[in-house]
């Protein structure tokens, strides 16, 4: 039961990343290191390289010292996202926990991020909430909710052989990538 944990002793084992990230008006380094004040720059540099915004980081002015500006607001959506992933990769928790993570990526960028994350969570548990089914197709298990309840649940393969809301969901998704392109 949640309720029974005390609250730091549950942040301790819990990395979060929600659907709005929240930035300080800092350095990326500073917002970094809001995860772990301890952590090392090269700590710091290989969850960005996770995250997949390293390479992004070292093109700007002052590298890891830029300031982001109120809320990140010097930032894209999808860099601020990467950013916030960095960070709860940074807190090194048992529990992974990103909702609607790659929603501001572009599907390339999306499902980089997601390999990363899932090469670099050996030892940890990841709860992926998520509209996009890019990316899935590694995941140990995929509830699929409808209404408020789980309808299917099981690997990749196996909800695409059986046809259900997932294959729908699956194929209605690859049809507007598609649409998209031409």
């Amino acid at each position: 039961e949640l309720r029974a944990y005390n609250q730091d002793e549950l942040r301790r084992h819990l990395g979060v990343v929600p659907q709005s990230t929240y930035l300080f008006n800092a350095s990326i380094r500073e917002n970094l290191r809001i995860a772990r004040p301890s952590a090392s720059q090269v700590e710091i540099e290989q969850a960005a390289r996770q995250a997949q915004i390293h390479d992004f980081i070292l093109t700007l002015p002052e590298a890891y010292d830029t300031w982001v500006g109120e809320q990140g607001l010097r930032l894209s959506a999808g860099e601020r996202q990467r950013v916030a992933i960095a960070r709860a990769i940074l807190v090194d928790a048992p529990m992974l926990i990103l909702d609607e993570t790659t929603a501001n990526l572009d599907s390339i960028t999306g499902r980089q991020v997601l390999r990363a994350l899932q090469e670099g969570s050996e030892g940890r548990s990841m709860l992926l909430i998520t509209h996009r089914l890019v990316g899935l197709e590694n995941m140990d298990e995929i509830l699929v909710l409808d209404n408020g309840k789980v309808v299917e649940r099981g690997r990749h393969e196996g909800l695409m052989t059986k046809g259900g809301l997932y294959r729908k969901m699956w194929d209605l998704q690859r049809q507007l990538l598609v649409e998209d392109v031409f």
